[in-house]
């Protein structure tokens, strides 16, 4: 990709301030050939990436900061290679984090807000990688909890031999029939529908932060790649939080707040733009080419070309609260810690962090304690104390199914490659490109947004600094 017959640079609009946002941007501003101006707009009045997140002051004796990111920003080695390496290259400081998972199966009958004298001690409690001995409830019948812990091993031993030696079926070449859903594999192997419903849904429905039901229709090979890549990996997370990689990647860009797009209209010669301004203001502009790092629905609504494509991408709205009401947790911290509540709330906390699952029959509650007694619930099922929420938002999160997967992969399929249409749609034409955690093949996590970010930048002749970085 060269420059402009003028010898200016092509200009680009990346819409959304997300990670696959701030990367795309970064890596077309970074350009050795400086060949692209980038201008990043959004449409919120702060950067989306740790918008939410929260500065807590340490007790140390530097008073420096802790950053609490809502939601949790955990990552791990082995499936999250190219964010890894995008944070070696910008010298990210980031550690190992483990956690210890608590697992409590609310009692029926279900309500839509329950009382937390519902809350029964956790059944089961598991250490990641099972870096240590997990504690054993005390609310629980010793032998009962052998009994159930070393059924809970033996499932997990089938699932894991699962994951790497029987396939999923995938989808027809000839036919173009969809890939197997995770709930018709799971039901294939014959895993124990008690363990699925007890831990695996309620583990994995939380790194995915949906329903267990809209999990079972993710395609199977979404799950299995997923811990195939993270089976014996450790978890890590940023030292500084999100807003220190966001600072790295915004340095000398041309950001722009409060530019709320209402059309992406393709020209005879690059992308016109439509927004209205926070006064009121609607105006257009004209861009060489547009990226547009948003989730699926919104791209849709600025551009008709992908309407029909996007619409059948499944999405869901998600809860994340920030806060320091401990009563829903207190049964778990009483049944499996030996640390008192003053001593936590005097600012304590041990190298390995404690995520709580509290699971009725059709979704889980996540509980993660964080330093200095902050607490982030997502998808809460409980009420909290008004007056100890600390901030509460609300995100799209994009949903996998067989169809969805069949369309992204139809519109990120390379063009030599490409057996479709000319009338369908791919990611680079009428020069929009879309960027996000949806526009890859597999879990909707960070890794697709560096992934999909690269892929633009590829697309434009843009070298990647830290590709093949070991």
């Amino acid at each position: 990709m060269e420059k402009t017959q003028s010898g200016r640079p092509r200009t680009v609009a990346v819409v959304g301030t997300g990670m696959a946002g701030l990367t795309t941007a970064h890596l077309l501003h970074q350009d050795p050939e400086r060949r692209y101006e980038v201008t990043l707009l959004e449409k919120r009045q702060q950067i989306s990436l740790s918008a939410e997140s929260i500065s807590v002051p340490s007790k140390d004796e530097n008073n420096s900061a802790i950053w609490a990111d809502v939601p949790m920003r955990a990552f791990a080695g082995g499936f999250y290679q190219n964010l890894i390496r995008m944070y070696d290259y910008l010298a990210v400081k980031y550690h190992a984090q483990p956690f210890l998972f608590s697992f409590t199966r609310l009692p029926r009958p279900q309500q839509a807000s329950l009382a937390t004298s519902y809350i029964p001690g956790p059944q089961m409690v598991y250490a990641s990688n099972f870096h240590q001995i997990p504690p054993v409830p005390r609310t629980v019948d010793l032998i009962n909890w052998l009994v159930g812990a070393v059924y809970a091993v033996a499932c997990y031993v089938w699932f894991t031999f699962c994951c790497f030696f029987i396939a999923p079926f995938e989808e027809d070449p000839q036919t173009g029939a969809p890939s197997e859903t995770l709930d018709h594999y799971l039901r294939r192997i014959w895993l124990p529908q008690t363990y699925v419903v007890n831990y695996l849904l309620p583990l994995i429905s939380s790194v995915c932060t949906c329903s267990h039901q809209e999990l079972l229709c993710f395609p199977a090979s979404d799950i299995l790649a997923y811990k195939r890549r993270t089976h014996r990996q450790q978890h890590f997370v940023v030292t500084a939080g999100v807003q220190s990689v966001q600072q790295k990647l915004l340095q000398d860009i041309d950001v722009r707040l409060g530019v709320n797009l209402t059309h992406v209209t393709p020209q005879k010669e690059g992308v016109q733009i439509a927004y209205s301004t926070p006064d009121g203001q609607t105006a257009t502009e004209h861009f060489d080419f547009v990226v547009l790092a948003i989730s699926p629905d919104a791209a849709a609504s600025l551009f008709s070309p992908i309407n029909s494509q996007l619409s059948a991408i499944p999405t869901t709205t998600v809860e994340t609260i920030a806060h320091t009401d401990e009563t829903t947790i207190v049964p778990m911290l009483r049944a499996t810690s030996s640390l008192s509540l003053k001593n936590r709330k005097s600012g304590f906390s041990s190298p390995t962090q404690r995520i709580h699952f509290f699971s009725n029959d059709s979704i889980t509650e996540a509980v993660h304690e964080q330093p200095n007694s902050i607490l982030v619930t997502t998808n809460p099922l409980f009420p909290l104390d008004k007056s100890k929420i600390i901030r509460s938002a609300s995100f799209i999160r994009v949903l996998r199914s067989p169809r969805s997967r069949m369309i992204i992969n139809s519109i990120f399929r390379d063009r030599s490659q490409r057996k479709v249409s000319p009338e369908t749609w791919r990611s680079g034409d009428n020069g929009v490109y879309l960027a996000g955690g949806w526009c890859w093949d597999g879990m909707v996590l960070l890794e697709g947004c560096i992934v999909s970010a690269m892929r633009v930048a590829a697309d434009l002749g843009v070298t990647v600094p830290w590709e093949g970085i070991d």
